[in-house]
């Protein structure tokens, strides 16, 4: 016979698993792999007017070397309080020649991807760091002692003739 507790404890379980299935939410960013358009470009014959009206405008470009266009797609899903994993990536890199003319197209899938470390370092910026004390002990004689020392005018005087202190 099944007791009250061991009934409750299954209702508790099956709702937190229901709840943490429903949490998934799937995002998809970048080009879509279109099979159909890519077929459309040929090598040595396709312009690069003409793979962007087949493909819209490029995910990334070549910054340096020869003119390389990337489609790039991503789909990644999110699961509540799990860490949100890349289910699928293509990436579709055209290479073109001098003439702007298509000289290869590439295919990478998510299985081609490779797990980069990322630097966790800090660079340090240009200037002067001042530990804590030496932030106590630079403003010792920054304040004018003309007045009694209540002055915040830094050391100008305070007749100005604009109103404003030391103008």
């Amino acid at each position: 016979m099944i007791t009250l507790r061991e009934t409750l404890y299954c209702f508790c379980v099956l709702t937190v698993l229901l709840a943490l299935s429903s949490c998934v939410n799937t995002v998809t960013r970048g080009h879509l792999k279109e099979d159909e358009a890519i077929s459309h470009i040929k090598i040595g014959i396709t312009s690069k007017s003409e793979v962007a009206k087949e493909l819209g405008s490029p995910s990334s470009e070549s910054s340096f070397g020869d003119k390389t266009w990337y489609y790039i797609s991503t789909i990644k899903q999110n699961r509540s309080i799990f860490a949100p994993r890349i289910v699928d990536q293509h990436t579709t890199e055209i290479l073109f020649d001098a003439n702007d003319i298509v000289a290869s197209i590439k295919e990478y899938s998510l299985a081609d991807s490779k797990k980069i470390a990322i630097a966790e370092r800090i660079t340090p910026t240009e200037g002067q760091h001042l530990g804590f004390f030496e932030q106590i002990f630079a403003n010792l004689g920054r304040f004018n002692k003309d007045d009694g020392g209540t002055s915040n005018n830094h050391g100008h005087s305070s007749t100005s003739p604009t109103g404003y202190p030391g103008r």
